[in-house]
């Protein structure tokens, strides 16, 4: 469970979507809250619900688009904050490789999810060398 309160947040059913890919993969991790923000929602409805799941301590935001609203109403809270920090465009890998690690303060847990990130995409490519054989068994996955 990640040792900082986590929030994940995004347009449509992108929170609930991660929520149930982090527990197939980890778990039901208690330190983090899916808020969606679904068709019909406010900015100030998605505004008070942020701030009922924040609290006293400290808190990462983990948000699918910069500039998006949910992005956008994060980044508000966390300007008059310095006990809430927001990122941006990372991807389950970084949520899932990141929840079991320690950090010392926030700010390290939100450098190492961007960096996460940013080393755990590519595109998949093969030459003719590379060509697997067609008896391998690719049927077994995370």
């Amino acid at each position: 469970m990640p040792q900082y309160k986590t929030i994940v947040t995004g347009h449509g059913k992108f929170a609930t979507g991660f929520e149930g890919a982090v527990k197939l993969l980890a778990g039901k991790q208690l330190n983090m809250k899916f808020i969606n923000f679904e068709d019909g929602m406010s900015e100030v409805d998605l505004r008070e619900e942020y701030l009922k799941a924040i609290g006293n301590e400290p808190v990462l935001f983990f948000t699918d688009l910069i500039g998006g609203t949910p992005y956008k109403e994060a980044a508000k809270i966390a300007y008059k904050s310095e006990n809430v920090l927001v990122v941006a465009g990372c991807n389950l890998a970084s949520l899932l490789e990141t929840t079991f690690n320690s950090y010392d303060n926030l700010k390290d847990y939100a450098n190492d999810l961007v960096s996460v990130t940013k080393n755990s995409t590519e595109l998949f490519e093969m030459n003719d060398s590379e060509k697997v054989d067609d008896s391998e068994d690719f049927e077994d996955g995370i």
